[in-house]
C-alpha cells in the first residue's frame, strides 16, 4: 500500500507540474484551505479574468468526493475588487474528521479541486499527524522540501502548521538572498517600495499594499506550494518577514536606528495582504466572507488562536511580533552609556559583589564632571558627535552635536571615553590608576555594542553574562514589561488556555525559538580549537542570536515555568533556519525542524563572519564554523551556560517535520536535505529526492524524549 501511495503521489506531482502553465488563467494561484475545526474550515481562491479583470461573484461547491458529484454545500460569493480578486470564506455545518473537496467557478470556468479535512470532535481519541514548516524564501530557491512532503504524505497528513515567514519582503537582500532569472521578485510599484542598497546592489523592501500583494502572487505561483495548499488545510501565523526583518510592532530595523522606521501604514498594508492571501479565520465578516476593517489591523490585529484536535492534541499558536517591545539593547544604543549602575549591580549580585566588581566597566558621571571640567565634557561631546556623523552621514552637524551631548550627559564608560579620545588622536583622559577607583557598571560596550548603529551587540553577538544581568535589572524594574513578548492580553490568554487544556498533548507554536543560541568560547573543548589570532574580546560566552527568546531570558524562564505546570507540554518553533531538538528539563521539549528554503543559519553566520573586517581575517575561521552546530551543543551542555540541552542540531539543512500524536506518545520525523541542493529544481525529477533527504526521528513517551520511534 505504501508503494502504491508513493507511486500515486508521484503521478499527481508530475501531472501538476506538467499542467501548471494551464492550471488556470482564471484561478492562477489555485485554491487553499485553513483553520479547520470539527465542523468548519476556511476556503480560499483568487479569481481573475485573462485580461486582468475581476468577476463580481464566484460559485463555491463543497463535496464529499473528488469528482464533485456528491455536493453537500453550494454558495454564491461576492468578489470585491478591493481585495484584488481574493476570495476567502468560512464554511460550517460540516462533519467532524471528514475529507471534503471544493471548487470555485465563474463564467463556466472552474478552479482546481482542493481537498481539506475537518478536525475530530474534542473528545475523540483520534491519532493526529501534521506537518510543521516555516521560512519559505522564494528568491533563487526551490521548494524541494514541499515536493518530498507531497510524495511521502499525500494521503496521511491531517493539516500543516506554518510558523511564519510565509513570504520575504525584500527583492534581493545580499545578506541572505541570491535572486536569479528563474526565481526573483519584481514590484510593479517600485515608487511605493523602500529602496535599500545602492548602485548595482540596489534592492527593494515591500511597503505599499501593491508590493505585498506582488510577494504573495509570486510565491503562490509555485506549483509545489500550490499543491500543498490544494491537499491539506494550513494553520499559519506570521513571524517578521511578512512585514519586515527583525521587526517589533510596526517598527522595522533596516537602518539600525539611523532612521525612525515606525510605520503603521506599512504594517497595516502587510497585514491586509496577509489576510487576503492566507486561509486563516481572520479578516472575515459576520457572514464568514472576506472583509478587512481597521479592527483587523495593527494595533488591533489578533492572529493568536488555538485548536483542540480530538482528545490528544491542543495546538496553541502565538504572535511574537505584534506586541513585543523593542530589543533590549536598541540598535542605536551609544556604546559608552552605562545601562546598569553600581548600586543596582551590587544589590543584584549580593555578597559576591566585591569579588566580581573588577570585571565590570568603570564609569564617570559626566553631569557632575562637566560642572568642574566643562571643557572636558565639551570635548568628549564633540568627539562623540563626530562618531555619530561618521556612522550616519545623513545627520546634520547640529543634530550630531545634540546626540553627542546627550550621550555624554549621564553615567558614561570611562573605557569608552578613552577609546573615543584615542580615536580622535588625543591622549586618553583616564589613567589605569583612575580607572581602578571609579564605580563599576554595565555599559552597552561590555555587552558587545562597539558601534553606535549596529545589529551586532543588539540583536546578534551579545555577551551573555553582562547581558543577562542587564536584562534581569530591566525585567525587575519594569515588572516584566521590557520582555513581555506576547503583550498583556495574549499573555493572559496563553496562561489560561494552557492551564485549562483537557488534551493529552499541549503543543505551543512559536514563530521563533527558546533553544539556547550561545557559544561559550571559554569552554575548554572549544577554546582548544581556536587559533592564536582569535580576538580576546570574543573569548567569552556569546549569544549568537538575541532577537529571539535568547534576548528575553527572564521571559523564557517565565514561559518554561508555565509549561512546567502543564503535563505533556511541547514547543514547536521556527525562524532559525536550522534543526534543533532541545530538552528544556522538567519534561519540556522543543522541536524545531529546518526551514523549507531560506538561507540556513550556518550560511548566515558564515556570511556575517566573512564580511566582518576582524573575524573574516582569522585563519581557520571557516573550519571552526563548519562545526557551528557542535559548538552550540557543547556550550549548552554546561549547566552554568544553559539549563537546556541541545540533543540534536543541524545548521546547514532544509526540510520539514512530521509530528504524530497519540494518547501514548508524540513522535517527530524530521526530513533534512543539504543546503547545497536549494538552488536546484527537482520539480521534473521527484524520485531523485529520495536519495537526497535524511530522516531523523525522536519520540516523547512517559515524559522522556529519545531517538527513534
Amino acid at each position: 500500500m505504501r508503494s502504491f501511495l508513493r507511486t500515486a503521489g508521484l503521478i499527481v506531482v508530475l501531472c501538476a507540474v506538467a499542467g501548471v502553465a494551464a492550471a488556470n488563467e482564471y484561478f492562477p494561484q489555485s485554491v487553499a484551505s485553513g483553520d479547520p475545526t470539527a465542523n468548519s474550515v476556511v476556503l480560499w481562491t483568487r479569481a481573475v479574468t485573462p485580461d486582468g479583470g475581476i468577476p463580481t461573484s464566484v460559485d463555491l461547491a463543497v463535496a464529499t468526493d473528488q469528482a464533485m458529484t456528491n455536493v453537500v454545500l453550494s454558495r454564491a460569493i461576492d468578489v470585491d475588487a478591493e481585495y484584488d480578486g481574493a476570495v476567502k470564506v468560512k464554511v460550517d455545518g460540516l462533519l467532524p474528521y471528514h475529507d471534503y473537496y471544493y471548487q470555485f467557478s465563474f463564467g463556466g470556468n472552474s478552479s482546481p479541486t482542493g481537498r481539506t479535512r475537518t478536525a475530530p470532535e474534542p473528545g475523540s481519541d483520534q491519532p493526529v499527524r501534521f506537518a510543521v514548516v516555516y521560512c519559505q524564501d522564494y528568491i533563487g530557491r526551490y521548494y524541494n522540501a514541499y515536493m518530498k512532503m507531497l510524495l511521502d504524505h499525500d494521503e496521511d497528513i491531517d493539516f500543516v502548521v506554518h510558523l511564519g515567514d510565509y513570504v520575504y519582503e525584500t527583492t534581493g537582500d545580499p545578506s541572505f538572498q541570491d535572486p536569479d532569472s528563474e526565481r526573483g521578485i519584481e514590484f510593479e510599484d517600485t515608487e511605493g517600495a523602500i529602496q535599500l542598497g545602492s548602485g548595482e546592489n540596489t534592492y527593494y523592501a515591500a511597503a505599499s499594499l501593491s508590493n505585498y500583494r506582488d510577494l504573495y502572487r509570486t510565491y503562490r505561483s509555485d506549483p509545489m506550494l500550490q499543491q500543498v495548499h490544494e491537499r491539506w488545510p494550513m494553520l499559519v501565523i506570521w513571524d517578521d518577514h511578512e512585514y519586515a526583518n527583525d521587526a517589533w510592532g510596526a517598527t522595522a530595523t533596516y537602518t539600525n536606528g539611523r532612521q525612525d522606521e515606525y510605520n503603521v501604514e506599512r504594517k497595516q498594508n502587510s497585514e491586509r495582504a496577509f489576510y487576503e492571501w492566507v486561509p486563516i479565520d481572520a479578516g472575515l465578516n459576520q457572514d464568514g466572507e472576506l472583509e478587512i476593517s481597521a479592527a483587523d489591523l495593527y494595533p488591533n490585529a489578533m492572529i493568536y488562536r488555538d485548536l483542540i484536535y480530538g482528545s490528544n492534541l491542543h495546538l496553541v499558536l502565538t504572535d511574537l511580533r505584534s506586541f513585543r517591545p523593542d530589543h533590549l539593547i536598541p540598535e542605536d544604543a551609544f556604546p559608552g552609556v552605562i545601562a546598569v549602575d553600581e548600586p543596582t549591580l551590587a544589590a543584584m549580585v549580593g555578597e559576591a559583589w566585591p569579588a566580581v566588581r573588577g570585571s565590570f566597566d568603570p564609569y564617570v558621571d559626566m553631569g557632575l564632571l562637566g560642572k568642574s571640567l566643562p571643557i572636558f565634557k565639551q570635548t568628549a561631546s564633540l568627539i562623540a558627535a563626530n562618531l555619530y556623523m561618521m556612522e550616519n552621514p545623513a545627520l546634520d552637524f547640529f543634530t550630531a552635536v545634540r546626540l553627542g551631548e546627550e550621550a555624554m550627559s549621564g553615567n558614561v564608560s570611562a573605557t569608552f571615553v578613552n577609546l573615543l579620545y584615542t580615536g580622535g588622536g588625543l591622549a586618553p583622559p583616564f589613567s589605569p590608576e583612575m580607572l581602578a577607583v571609579l564605580p563599576r557598571g554595565i555599559s552597552y560596550l561590555i555587552m558587545g555594542k562597539s558601534a553606535v548603529y549596529s545589529s551586532s551587540g543588539s540583536r546578534t553577538q551579545v555577551i551573555k553574562d553582562t547581558f543577562d544581568l542587564y536584562a534581569a535589572a530591566g525585567y525587575l524594574a519594569s515588572a516584566g514589561a521590557t520582555q513581555e513578548v506576547y503583550g498583556p492580553q495574549q499573555n493572559a490568554w496563553l496562561q489560561g488556555t494552557l492551564l485549562a487544556s483537557p488534551a493529552t498533548w499541549k503543543v505551543l507554536g512559536h514563530s521563533f525559538m527558546m533553544t539556547p543560541m550561545v557559544i561559550d568560547f571559554t569552554n575548554p573543548l572549544i577554546a582548544a580549537l581556536l587559533p592564536p589570532e582569535f580576538p580576546d574580546f570574543l573569548r567569552t560566552k556569546l549569544i549568537v542570536n538575541a532577537e529571539d527568546f535568547n534576548g528575553l531570558p527572564q521571559k523564557r524562564m517565565e514561559v518554561l515555568g508555565l509549561l512546567g505546570l502543564v503535563d505533556n507540554a511541547v514547543v514547536i518553533s521556527g525562524d532559525i533556519h536550522a534543526t534543533f531538538v532541545t530538552d528544556h528539563q522538567n519534561g519540556i521539549y522543543e522541536l524545531t525542524p529546518p526551514a523549507i528554503s531560506s538561507s540556513t543559519n550556518g550560511e548566515l553566520v558564515m556570511r556575517a563572519v566573512a564580511s566582518d573586517p576582524i573575524l573574516g581575517q582569522i585563519p581557520g575561521i571557516e573550519e571552526i564554523l563548519e562545526n557551528y552546530a557542535l559548538l552550540l551543543q557543547v556550550s549548552a551542555s554546561n549547566p552554568a551556560v544553559s539549563p537546556s540541552n541541545i540533543l540534536y542540531a543541524n545548521t546547514f539543512s532544509h526540510g520539514y517535520g512530521i509530528i504524530d500524536v497519540t494518547a501514548d506518545a508524540l513522535t517527530i520525523l524530521i526530513q533534512e536535505i543539504s543546503s547545497d541542493e536549494i538552488g536546484t529544481s527537482y520539480y521534473d525529477d521527484p524520485e531523485a529526492l529520495n536519495d537526497l533527504f535524511t530522516p531523523i526521528m525522536f519520540t516523547i513517551r512517559d515524559g522522556v524524549l529519545a531517538p527513534g520511534p
